[in-house]
């Protein structure tokens, strides 16, 4: 199918396939035309089930799509992972920690036909799993506690924003939601007679504007100008990575070299970003700009009492200054009478004259102690201090010329009116920009428009790379040219319908992925895959993969019993805009809470060493996925970090509560650590191995903690499969 015409322009044939307006819409460069062919800009389709073989595989549709593939390509699924393999696999996934053998057992004793259903529900209603699935999607949004670049200064409030995602998450806030809170949860209307369920929304709004203000900024650039557009520039980059995945700050400087995004189209979104303040104060060091985490109606409610208070403290000092001059006045006519009498005692009648002054200046001395009273008694009343959190703010509208290379000094022709990237609007017409307001807000609705094929598609393939490890297209921030075409197209767009289908519900599609076959198979390698499907793109098996740092630091306090399961506020310790780190990128912060590892303090440039050993990310952009690496440090963290130590010594100290016997201890440390009894070699070798320990000296405690140290340090306690 010709895709152009001579001129550029797109053919009748390509546009039936975009917007029935496309017509209408802005003319396409001719880079531009062709690239309108990538997959990423084509409307969402409605695949039909595909049929195979051997149905009885099926257990919802994702299994179609898969088994079809594997079919096509004459390889067949793995079986169904045991039951305690299944379940520790959904612990690890939705909640980040290991299930207890208690757990384990219940549920292979459970032989109801929807115990494995009934579980996942169980998991998704914790706490726990907004904690986990928030951590994903704070990679996405670039956390941090702290600025990092030149003035590492501490990000005290970040924390709110942090706390947001996880409740969000939590609530199952619908995804399409969670778009327009992030962008321009400042711009949603509050509710005129609100509940505490309304006000608690729009604090969490307030607290979402922290996924555009929380970047990385050169807060003591000189030139301002010049600081101010770098930061649009990473603003841009975090939107429309995360929510589009394109890279449209690619485009800054020049057309994108690869996709059909030109440099005309980054100064056209760029005005949105223009239109808003990220700084409350941008001199020598910058601050980025706060806001009170609260209601319009706590905020005003705040302002009348310091209003008050200080018209109050006005009054008393005034009525305090009025007393102080008439006692001192009647002090000084004293002195004089005094004298003028030669009264013989001089000094006793000062003293006679200051105490009757007391009584003399009544109306004063009446009116200071009003308002005193009136002062204190307000100070009784003072609300609660408003909790602040990072914000944007809206500004004057600034629309831009194109810049020669993107140089702010360069500005080039005329001013360019703000609207999407000319390529996107031919599926879903750029929005109608206000003169009067940034935009922030239609730009935030055309985003999650259940019509957008980006936006569905991009979080429909997230979700599937957080559960199995990769997505069905493994460049989850980048669907351009040059990122992965689909492995299952089908599929995605499958995913992506049915995600609006239900609401936008992120819980539910854990529920259908999960619930599939495709899901539920062992990690077991069959015979010619190696070859065959050597990256298991075709999902032929489910892909072994160690966990998380945070799931290995969670899972060892989790499984000594030491994890604290308190939620939400600040580990950080530095006051905002205190330095977090020294000129030798020194870290203030401490990592000894044992809270869950969501909730230590993120500082960039000085990362928590547990965070490094393990391939946590990068802190300054959005990660698509975590690499994971195999190095001798992850093994030699293990087996000296204290950490470690300290967690065996509690799960041998549980496992001695068997009794002294050795066989009692070893079956004791392998349920608390595997949620399994050991086998019967592991149970020999085990026993052997604390007899050599006591021959060599020592005693039964110290011996029983090295096993316990060793089962910490085994493959199979970091790996889910």
């Amino acid at each position: 199918m010709q895709l152009t015409t001579a001129m550029g322009a797109a053919s009748p044939a390509l546009a039936a396939t975009l917007h029935p307006d496309a017509a209408q819409f802005r003319p396409l460069p001719e880079k531009t035309a062709k690239g309108a062919s990538h997959w990423a800009y084509q409307p969402i389709a409605s695949p039909s089930r595909p049929r195979v073989m051997h149905s009885a595989w099926l257990r919802n549709e994702i299994d179609s799509f898969v088994l079809a593939r594997l079919e096509q390509n004459g390889l067949h699924p793995a079986p169904e992972a045991d039951r305690r393999t299944l379940l520790r696999r959904a612990y690890l996934d939705l909640l980040g920690v290991p299930p207890t053998v208690a757990d384990v057992e219940a549920f292979e004793q459970d032989r109801s036909p929807h115990a494995y259903e009934q579980r996942i529900d169980a998991l998704l209603d914790s706490t726990m799993y907004g904690e986990r699935w928030g951590r994903h999607w704070l990679d996405v949004a670039r956390y941090a506690d702290s600025n990092g670049v030149d003035e590492n200064i501490a990000y005290a409030n970040a924390f709110h924003y942090r706390d947001y995602v996880i409740d969000a998450f939590n609530r199952d806030m619908p995804f399409n939601e969670f778009i327009l809170e992030q962008i321009a949860g400042d711009l949603l209307p509050e509710v005129a007679q609100p509940t505490a369920e309304d006000d608690a929304q729009t604090r969490g709004r307030i607290a979402a504007l922290g996924f555009l203000a929380l970047g990385p900024k050169m807060l003591a650039e000189p030139d301002k100008e010049k600081e101010r557009v770098d930061v649009v520039d990473e603003q841009i980059d975090i939107v429309s990575k995360a929510f589009l995945a394109q890279t449209i700050s690619c485009a800054r400087c020049h057309d994108h070299k690869f996709d059909p995004i030109s440099h005309a189209d980054y100064f056209a979104i760029s005005g949105v970003f223009r239109s808003v303040s990220t700084f409350d104060n941008i001199a020598t060091v910058g601050h980025v700009a706060q806001r009170p985490l609260a209601t319009a109606v706590e905020i005003e409610r705040s302002k009348v009492w310091h209003d008050r208070a200080k018209e109050l403290g006005t009054a008393h000092d005034s009525a305090r200054s009025a007393l102080r001059r008439l006692e001192h006045a009647a002090q000084a006519k004293r002195f004089v009478d005094a004298i003028n009498r030669n009264e013989a005692n001089l000094w006793y009648a000062l003293a006679l004259a200051s105490a009757r002054s007391a009584h003399e200046p009544l109306t004063e001395r009446e009116t200071f102690l009003t308002a005193r009273t009136s002062r204190d008694a307000h100070e009784k009343l003072k609300p609660a201090e408003l909790p602040r959190a990072l914000v944007v703010k809206e500004s004057k509208v600034d629309e831009t010329p194109i810049h020669d290379r993107g140089d702010h000094m360069s500005p080039t022709g005329a001013v360019i009116s703000r609207a999407v990237p000319a390529i996107l609007e031919r599926t879903l017409p750029s929005p109608a920009f206000p003169a009067t307001s940034s935009g922030r807000l239609e730009l935030a609705r055309w985003i999650a428009d259940a019509r957008n094929p980006l936006t569905t598609r991009v979080i429909a393939n997230r979700l599937w790379s957080w559960h199995f490890g990769v997505g069905l297209v493994d460049t989850p921030s980048n669907f351009g040219v040059i990122g992965s075409k689909p492995s299952h197209p089908e599929l995605l767009d499958f995913l992506a319908q049915r995600f609006v289908l239900n609401g936008w519900s992120v819980k539910s599609m854990h529920r259908l992925i999960m619930r599939s076959a495709t899901y539920r198979q062992a990690s077991t390698t069959h015979v010619g895959l190696p070859t065959a499907d050597p990256d298991n793109r075709l999902l032929s098996r489910f892909s072994r993969r160690r966990v998380e740092a945070e799931v290995i630091r969670d899972a060892v306090l989790f499984t000594s019993g030491a994890l604290d399961r308190s939620m939400g506020g600040s580990l950080l310790g530095a006051k905002d805009h205190e330095y977090v780190t020294n000129d030798q990128s020194g870290n203030s912060a401490t990592y000894d809470a044992p809270r869950r590892t969501v909730y230590l303090p993120v500082i960039r440039n000085a990362m928590f060493g547990l965070f490094t050993a393990f391939d946590y990310p990068d802190a300054s952009t959005p990660i698509d996925c975590r690499s994971r690496t195999t190095v001798a440090p992850q093994a030699l963290f293990f087996m000296n970090a204290p950490f470690v130590e300290d967690a065996a010594k509690r799960i041998a100290m549980q496992a001695t509560q068997t009794g002294s016997r050795a066989d009692a201890q070893v079956r004791a440390a392998f349920r608390i650590a595997f949620a399994r009894e050991p086998d019967a070699q592991e149970r020999a070798s085990s026993e052997a191995f604390l007899t050599n320990l006591a021959e060599d000296g020592l005693t039964p405690e110290a011996a029983l903690t090295r096993l316990c140290h060793a089962l910490l340090s085994a493959n199979e306690f970091v790996t889910m499969e």
